[in-house]
């Protein structure tokens, strides 16, 4: 008999000139995920701000030294892709927030761009997805939980995203992973076996 083949659970990592998906609602958790991606990075970080919420605090909150990052905030769709694609060639790592109606063809380009230049990115569209085959891990998240509170009260301790991850970085089977953060610098995953799970609003 053959044994089945074992879950393959993602390092919260970034790879040379791999693009990780964020995917889902605001609110989640999503972002401060995406910048504590670029902590352990060498060299200069960027961010793309669409939205224009990010802050040097935020990347200080996450273990990123403002000192060696950059936030660059564009909301123009039509300037959008140059602005990224330019601190693609020029930085270590990219956190790009993707604003709405960005095309699949241009996304393509960007995730093409990362493997020639071998620059890691993190791409966090703020609605809907991205094209099959863009990211090389894609997270999703599927719910969010706070602990530390009974009845409206106390101190928050920790926050528990459930994510389903999809994509090469987990060998093409989805995986569902939860995320637990506390706050510091550190973001824990805790693998589980559940293959499913019921629907959830994110929050």
């Amino acid at each position: 008999m053959t044994s089945a083949p074992q879950p393959h659970y993602p390092r919260l990592e970034l790879e040379a000139g791999k693009v990780v998906g964020l995917v889902g609602s605001p609110g989640c958790g999503l972002t401060r995920l995406g910048l504590g991606l670029l902590r352990d990075r060498p060299g200069w970080v960027a961010c793309v701000d669409v939205r224009g919420w990010l802050s040097p605090a935020a990347l200080w909150e996450v273990g990123v030294s403002p000192d060696r990052a950059v936030i660059v905030r564009c909301d123009d769709t039509g300037l959008w892709p140059q602005v990224t694609a330019a601190l693609i060639e020029g930085m270590q790592a990219v956190y790009a927030e993707v604003p709405v109606g960005m095309g699949a063809p241009m996304l393509r380009r960007l995730g093409a761009l990362a493997r020639a230049r071998t620059t890691p990115v993190v791409l966090r569209p703020l609605g809907g997805d991205l094209p099959s085959g863009v990211p090389h891990l894609r997270l999703e998240a599927r719910t969010v939980d706070w602990e530390g509170t009974t009845r409206g009260r106390g101190r928050l301790h920790v926050r528990r995203l459930t994510l389903a991850a999809s994509g090469k970085g987990v060998g093409g089977r989805e995986q569902i992973i939860e995320v637990e953060d506390d706050g510091t610098n550190t973001l824990r995953v805790v693998p589980r076996l559940a293959a499913t799970l019921p629907e959830r609003a994110v929050g």
